[in-house]
């Protein structure tokens, strides 16, 4: 069985591959076994303006949504098993993240910041304009993708003659770090068998795939030495803080695990490679934190998976992600946050999500990436670009409004489960109060005014007592017979010309109960209705009890979500604006002379 399913980056023709592998009877019989058809299904498709090397933007067609997410789910779940974190909570003890989600901090960009943002504007129209392909030393899009989200951490970065500046994204986790740490210092924990650790203090992870100190030598700055050194500028000892890069043997790595669950390193720093897995250190953990933005959704995971994690002593810890607005950083948070929710809730089985984006690398080319980072084209293109984000974020929101109506729905029907199966776990309860033992010889059975303790006679008496009625056509409602301590209760009615109907119910709390009891009904056929019904009554409260617990599941997994706001309205919000002061310059300069213009630009 494939029996892995995790918040990825598979792109749908890769989702297309593995149901090819593990379920082609399936796609055969559902006429899906080509790529064309099943992508027709599943699959949909937008077309926006892209900019090419050539500098211009022109309309690109590709895949960009999952569609019919319930019913391509329920597919993959036939032969998938599907267990999510919020599933490990029902086995495992686990801290719950304050607020419920990680928390974005987030700094201004600077004037020195968008002075370099136009730098790598710069490199990127020599780029597009450089005809042939790139040489050895010339400069390429991944060396200003890379260069601007280092810039997006701190300007030293990218330029050694820079000094510090105290608002940037960097130092604001410097001072977080450090609140944290002054405020746990007093906690207390203890070790597995019990006894209490000698030291106090909470630890803290912090995470950076950049900035390391690998790349102290070619840039002249490390973020990683910053945060150390300002840490204990601020009064952290200098022994309480780690980086993860200088423990490479397993022993030393244990080492340094045993001295962080103790106490005696309460700051412990490193990248997703080298602290994402394998790092058992929970036991104190209080604080994690994102100095950047990680490329995958799963690669955030395995970060947050070293806090929220079974043995972590605190019952709520802290997830901060930092980030500086107007850069990559804070576009690329909210599409991991957004994608891993939806595929997490798609995944469980989430009918209210019937579209996903798709995670594959098609949107995230290396030119969508530079325009992100570096916004500096010329006015019409920058229009046209905006326009594009603009309807695909205009698109998102349709999708969010659409998805919100879906939770109010599933909200209302988990209430309504909620209201009858408890009502009727106390109804039931009642009736099996109310009942006397009928099986084996315990059997009495009252028919009209006569008793009858054998199942026989008491069936014939029962089958000629609805004969009778129904030869008389009865309308009203006739007691007929009591059996296991319920009443059983005869209705008929005349319809049309002719016609005539009737329905025998036991009387039960809360409600008629219908038993049929056709006039071609056997005797004992009858009897063993009536009794089938009588002994259900502890199956149908337990059934009621499952459908109350899982309409309580779901009731707590969608009300957080509900009046939840549109993620990405502040960057629809920005774009916007930036679209409006464009279409004002273009305005106010639309009536000045060919030869103005041009000396203007």
């Amino acid at each position: 069985m494939f029996s892995r399913a995790r918040e990825n980056t598979n792109t749908l023709g890769e989702m297309f591959s593995v149901q090819r592998m593990m379920d082609p009877a399936a796609l055969s019989e559902r006429g899906l076994r080509e790529f064309d058809a099943w992508a027709s299904t599943f699959g949909d498709t937008s077309t926006e303006l892209e900019l090419q090397p050539s500098g211009k933007y022109k309309p690109v067609t590709r895949f960009s949504q999952f569609v019919n997410v319930p019913e391509l789910i329920a597919m993959f779940r036939s032969f998938a098993d599907v267990v999510l974190p919020v599933d490990l909570r029902t086995y495992v003890k686990v801290p719950d993240v304050s607020g419920g989600k990680r928390q974005i901090v987030t700094a201004e960009p600077t004037a020195a910041f968008k002075s370099y943002q136009k730098q790598l504007d710069a490199r990127i129209k020599a780029i597009e304009m450089r005809e042939g392909p790139a040489k050895p030393g010339d400069d390429i899009l991944l060396s200003v993708i890379t260069d601007g989200r280092h810039a997006a951490i701190d300007l030293r970065l990218v330029d050694q003659a820079m000094g510090n500046e105290a608002a940037n994204k960097l130092n604001a986790l410097v001072t977080n770090a450090h609140r944290i740490w002054q405020e746990t210092g007093e906690a207390e924990y203890r070790r597995k068998d019990g006894k209490p650790f000698s030291r106090p203090g909470a630890g803290q992870l912090i995470f950076s795939d950049l900035g390391t100190i690998n790349v102290e030598a070619p840039r002249g700055f490390s973020a990683y030495r910053w945060i150390r050194d300002e840490l204990v500028r601020l009064g952290v000892p200098l022994s309480e803080i780690a980086f993860m890069q200088d423990y490479k043997k397993s022993d030393a790595k244990q080492r340094l695990f045993n001295d962080f669950n103790a106490g005696k390193v309460r700051v412990l720093i490193g990248s997703s490679e080298t602290m994402g897995t394998g790092v058992n250190v929970q036991a104190r953990l209080k604080a994690l934190h994102h100095l950047d933005v990680p490329w995958l959704p799963s690669q955030i995971e395995q970060r947050e998976g070293r806090i929220i994690r079974q043995g972590n002593q605190h019952e709520e810890v802290d997830v901060f992600a930092y980030a500086t607005l107007g850069s990559l950083d804070a576009t690329m948070w909210q599409n991991n946050e957004r994608k891993a929710r939806f595929i997490a809730a798609a995944l469980s089985g989430d009918t209210s999500v019937r579209r996903l984006e798709d995670m594959g690398e098609g949107q995230a080319n290396q030119f969508a990436m530079a325009k992100a980072i570096a916004s500096g084209d010329e006015r019409l293109m920058q229009k046209a670009g905006l326009e594009a984000e603009i309807a695909r974020l205009d698109r998102l929101r349709a999708a969010h409004i659409d998805d919100q109506h879906a939770i109010r729905r599933q909200i209302r029907d988990a209430e309504r489960d909620i209201e009858f199966s408890s009502r009727r776990i106390e109804e039931v309860g009642k009736d099996i109060e109310h009942l006397l033992p009928t099986m084996g010889d315990a059997f009495l059975m009252q028919v009209g005014n006569a008793e009858f303790d054998e199942r026989k006679l008491a069936g014939r008496a029962l089958m000629k007592e609805i004969l009778t009625l129904v030869q008389l056509q009865e309308e009203k409602e006739v007691i007929i017979a009591t059996i296991g301590g319920f009443d059983l209760a005869y209705h008929g009615e005349r319809f049309g010309k002719d016609g005539y109907r009737y329905d025998t119910f036991l009387q039960r709390t809360g409600g008629d109960y219908e038993i049929d009891l056709a006039v071609t009904t056997t005797p004992i056929g009858a009897i063993s209705r009536l009794e089938h019904a009588l002994g259900g009554f502890e199956q149908e409260r337990e059934s009621h009890r499952i459908r109350l617990a899982d309409a309580k599941r779901r009731l707590a997994s969608y009300t957080p979500r509900l009046g939840e706001s549109f993620s990405f309205e502040a960057e629809l919000e920005l774009k916007l604006g930036h679209l409006d002061e464009i279409e004002r310059d273009l305005a106010a300069t639309a009536d000045e002379p060919e030869e103005d213009r041009q000396e203007a630009a």
